[in-house]
C-alpha cells in the first residue's frame, strides 16, 4: 500500500475508533497502541493522521505526552457554537453572492451523495460528507479567512456532536438522522437562488439546531 493510502487508512480508522467510542475525552491516542491495533508496520501513518486532527482542531496535543480528545464543557460548547454560527452563516451569505454556477452544481452533487450515504448507515462516511458540505460552502464563499476559520471551528464543535449529540448517538444505533440533510437542502436552495440573507439565516438556524441537541 502506498504511503498516501496508508495515511488515509490510518486517518479513517482513527475516526472510526473515535465514533465508536473507543476513545473518550481526556484520553490520549497513543501512536504505538493505534499502530498495533491497525496492524501497521510503521507509526508514521498514524503520526501523520493524528497531526491532521490536531491541525483541524479536533485533537489537542501535550508536549511529550501526545494527542488527546479535549474535555467537553457546557461553557466551551456555548462559545464554540456561537463562533461557528457566525462564521458559517457569513460563509453561506458570501457563497450565495460569489459562487459560480458550476460550484453550485458541485454542491448539489454533495447533497445527492449525502442522501445515499445516510441510507447506508455508514457513520464515518456520513460525517465525511457532512464535513464536505460545510467545507464546500466555506470554499465557494471566496473568502480564505472564512474557509480557514470555518474548518477549525467545524471540527472543534464536532467534539460535542460525537460525544453529546443525542441524535448522533441514535444514528450509531441504526436510527435515522433526518434534520441535518433537510437543512442542507434548504441552504443549498437559498444559495442557488442567490438569496444571500436567507442562506445565512438558514445556516445559522442549522448550527443552532445542532447546538440545541448537544446536551439533551
Amino acid at each position: 500500500m502506498k504511503k498516501e493510502n496508508l495515511e488515509e487508512f490510518a486517518y479513517n480508522a482513527i475516526m472510526k475508533l473515535v465514533l465508536s467510542n473507543h476513545f473518550q475525552p481526556g484520553e490520549f491516542l497513543l501512536e504505538t497502541e493505534i499502530t498495533d491495533l491497525l496492524n501497521l508496520k510503521s507509526r508514521t501513518p498514524v503520526r501523520h493522521a493524528l497531526g491532521q486532527l490536531v491541525a483541524k482542531g479536533f485533537l489537542d496535543k501535550k508536549k511529550k505526552k501526545g494527542c488527546f480528545i479535549p474535555f467537553a464543557t457546557p461553557e466551551d460548547a456555548e462559545h464554540v457554537f456561537f463562533v461557528r454560527e457566525n462564521i458559517e452563516s457569513q460563509s453561506a451569505i458570501s457563497a450565495a453572492i460569489h459562487a459560480s454556477d458550476e460550484e453550485i452544481k458541485e454542491l448539489e452533487l454533495v447533497i445527492e451523495k449525502e442522501a445515499d450515504i445516510r441510507k447506508s448507515g455508514d457513520i464515518v462516511a456520513y460525517f465525511s460528507i457532512n464535513e464536505n458540505f460545510h467545507a464546500r460552502v466555506a470554499r465557494i464563499s471566496k473568502n480564505r479567512y472564512l474557509q480557514q476559520f470555518s474548518q477549525y471551528i467545524f471540527w472543534r464543535s464536532n467534539i460535542y456532536v460525537f460525544f453529546h449529540h443525542y441524535k448522533f448517538k441514535l444514528k450509531i444505533k441504526g436510527e435515522e438522522l433526518t434534520d441535518s440533510p433537510l437543512q442542507h437542502i434548504r441552504i443549498l436552495k437559498a444559495i442557488k437562488n442567490r438569496k444571500a440573507e436567507e442562506a445565512g439565516g438558514l445556516m445559522r438556524e442549522h448550527v443552532r439546531c445542532t447546538y440545541s441537541n448537544v446536551w439533551k
